[in-house]
C-alpha cells in the first residue's frame, strides 16, 4: 500500500507566495504531496495577500488545511470561526477536532492557545473542549492505539524533559492541556509553531496508562516561520502508513535514541504547582479531590457540565425517514440494505427521482459512519449504471439545513445536459448571493464539514462537487430549482416538491415500476 505523503509548515504569517512557491517546487520534485497542514499563525496582519489565489491568478498547488486565530486580533481574519473555505484548495479546519484522511491518517487539530479561565474565546481552548476531544478519538474504540498526527497552535508544556539535545536554549510557552491531550492520544508525530524556533525532539516512548501494554514512540517537531531569516526549517515532508494499518512489530519498534514521556505519569501531577493543581483539578486530577468537601464541590461541577453538554434527545419513532419508524412511507421504498435503502421521492421532480437514506438515524453524509457512506456508495454507482441506459445520468444533491435525517436526493438527467450543470448551478448560486465551491477531487466532507455544520452539497455526473456552508438563510427548494430551470429540466412549475404530490395508489405504481425496473441493478438481492 502507498503511503500517503504530508507537508507541514510554521508560522505563515502572510507570506502565501513564499509558502506556496516552495510547496509546489517540492511537489513537483518529490511529489506527489496529498496535503499540507499549516500550524501557527497563517495570516498576517491582513489577509490581503490572499485575493491573488481569490481571484484565480494564482493557485494553491496542493489541498491546504489551516489552524484558527491564536489571539484577539486575528479573530476578525476568520469570517467563520466553526471551520470555512479560506480560498481555492485552503481551508479553515476549526478550533478543534478529529480529521480523517481518505487514505485512512487520523490527525486531530486543535486551534490558538490555552484559556486562562473556563470562558471559551474564539482564540482560546478550555479544559473541556480538551477532554471533549479526548472523548471524540477513543470513542467506541476497545483496542486504542493511538493517533496519527496532533497539530497544535501551542507547544505542550515540559516537553523539553529528558531530550539531551542542546540546540534550544529557552523553554517555549507551553500549555498544560496540551501535555495532557498529547500523553492521551499518543501520537506518532505531534507538529507546532508560534515560537519561531526549529526543534525536533528525540522520540520519546508513550506512557501506558494499564501498565501492561507496549507503546509506540512519539516524534515532536516545532516549526520555525516560513522564510524566517535564520534559515531554520519551517516545512516538513514525510510520509505514513495509518496507525490502525501497521504491524505490531513495526509500531512498538524501539529507537536508539528513544527518551521516557516527559509527561509524568500521563497525568501530569507529579509536575503541577499547587496553583496549577488548585486551578485544573477538574481536568487533571478527577480522583483526588483533597477533602470530603472539595469531592462533594467537584461532583456538583461535573453534573452541572454533564447536563449542559447533554444533547437534546431524539425521537426517531416520529422520524420520517428511520425505517423503523412507523411514520416512514412504506409503499414508497424500492431497495433495502444493511445500512442504507433506497425509495421514491414524495412529490418528485420526474417519475424516477429517488432517495438514498440511511436505515438508521444519521442526519448528514458529513458525520455518517464508515459502513453506511460506502453502502450509499453501492446505491450510487447502482442509480448510475441503471440510468445509462436510459441515456440520463443521475445528480446527487444534499441539503444538510432545517433537517435532521440525511436524505442524499437522486435526480436523473438526459445525458446531454450534463456538460451544463456546473455552469448552471454556479449562475443560479450567484443570482441567489451563494457561494457555491468546488471541493479539491478526493475530498470528503467530514473533512471540510464538522458535525452539526449547516451546508449545501452537490455531486455533478462529470465527478465535479460543488459544496456551500450554509452561515445564514438559505433557499430550501435550490437544488430542485436549479434542476427544474428552463436551461435544464424545463419544470419550473416542480421546484417545490409540495406541488407535485400524488395520491397513494399513483405513488405505489410508480414504486412498483421503478423497483422492477432496478431489479437487475439492485446490488442487495
Amino acid at each position: 500500500m502507498n503511503k500517503p505523503k504530508i507537508l507541514i509548515c510554521g508560522d505563515v504569517e502572510g507570506k502565501f507566495k513564499t509558502l506556496f512557491s516552495r510547496v509546489d517546487n517540492i511537489n513537483k520534485g518529490h511529489g506527489p504531496f496529498d496535503l499540507l497542514f499549516c500550524v501557527g499563525k497563517f495570516f498576517g496582519a491582513t489577509d490581503e495577500g490572499l485575493e491573488p489565489y481569490r481571484n484565480g491568478s494564482l493557485t494553491v498547488p496542493i489541498p491546504t488545511y489551516i489552524l484558527g486565530p491564536s489571539s484577539p486580533e486575528q479573530v476578525a481574519l476568520y469570517s467563520d470561526i466553526s471551520g470555512y473555505e479560506v480560498c481555492p484548495n485552503v481551508s479553515y479546519l476549526g478550533k478543534r477536532g478529529l480529521f480523517t484522511t481518505t487514505s485512512g491518517l487520523k490527525l486531530v487539530y486543535v486551534s490558538g492557545i490555552e484559556a486562562e479561565s473556563d470562558e471559551p474565546l474564539h482564540h482560546t481552548f478550555t479544559n473541556n473542549d480538551i477532554e471533549s476531544l479526548k472523548n471524540i478519538c477513543l470513542r467506541g474504540q476497545t483496542n486504542f492505539r493511538g493517533v496519527d498526527i496532533l497539530i497544535t497552535s501551542s507547544w505542550p508544556k515540559n516537553i523539553m524533559l529528558g531530550d539531551k539535545s542542546d540546540h534550544v536554549q529557552i523553554e517555549p510557552n507551553g500549555s498544560w492541556l496540551v501535555s495532557w491531550l498529547a500523553a492521551h492520544l499518543k501520537p506518532r508525530y505531534h507538529f507546532c509553531g508560534m515560537e519561531g524556533i526549529y526543534f525536533e525532539r528525540a522520540p520519546y516512548r508513550n506512557h501506558s496508562f494499564s501498565g501492561d501494554t507496549l507503546e509506540h514512540a512519539t516524534r515532536f517537531i516545532g516549526l520555525a516561520k516560513v522564510g524566517n531569516s535564520l534559515k531554520q526549517k519551517w516545512l516538513y515532508a514525510f510520509s505514513l502508513l495509518p496507525v490502525d494499518e501497521m504491524k505490531a512489530s513495526h509500531l512498538y519498534q524501539e529507537t536508539t535514541d528513544q527518551t521516557d514521556c516527559p509527561y509524568t505519569g500521563g497525568m501530569l501531577k507529579p509536575i503541577l504547582s499547587k496553583k496549577q493543581a488548585r486551578s485544573s483539578q477538574f481536568f487533571y486530577d478527577l480522583d483526588s479531590p483533597t477533602d470530603e468537601g472539595n469531592q462533594r464541590k467537584k461532583a456538583r461541577k461535573d453534573d452541572k457540565w454533564k447536563d449542559r453538554r447533554k444533547p437534546p434527545i431524539f425521537d426517531q419513532e416520529s422520524c420520517w425517514f428511520c425505517l423503523a419508524s412507523a411514520a416512514v412511507e412504506k409503499h414508497l421504498v424500492i431497495s433495502i440494505g444493511n445500512e442504507s435503502y433506497l425509495a421514491l421521492a414524495k412529490g418528485g421532480m420526474v417519475p424516477d427521482h429517488v432517495l438514498i437514506l440511511p436505515v438508521g438515524h444519521h442526519q448528514s453524509l458529513s458525520s455518517i459512519p464508515e459502513a453506511v457512506e460506502e453502502e450509499i456508495e453501492k446505491f450510487k454507482f447502482a442509480l448510475k449504471k441503471f440510468f445509462k441506459k436510459q441515456q440520463k445520468v443521475p445528480v446527487f444533491f444534499e441539503r444538510n439545513y432545517k433537517t435532521s435525517h440525511l436524505q442524499i436526493q437522486t435526480v436523473p438527467i438526459p445525458r446531454d445536459m450534463a456538460t451544463r450543470l456546473k455552469d448552471v448551478f454556479q449562475e443560479s448560486a450567484e443570482q441567489d448571493g451563494i457561494q457555491l465551491d468546488e471541493l479539491p477531487p478526493h475530498t470528503k466532507l467530514s473533512q471540510i464539514a464538522p458535525p452539526r455544520t449547516p451546508y449545501f452539497y452537490v455531486e455533478l455526473p462529470s465527478g465535479d462537487k460543488l459544496y456551500h456552508r450554509i452561515t445564514n438563510s438559505f433557499p430550501l427548494q435550490f437544488g430542485r430549482e436549479v434542476l427544474a430551470s428552463e436551461e435544464l429540466l424545463d419544470k419550473v412549475d416542480r421546484a417545490d416538491w409540495r406541488d407535485c404530490k400524488a395520491t397513494r395508489e399513483e405513488e405505489t405504481e410508480l414504486a412498483k415500476e421503478f423497483r422492477s425496473a432496478f431489479q437487475p441493478f439492485d446490488f442487495t438481492l
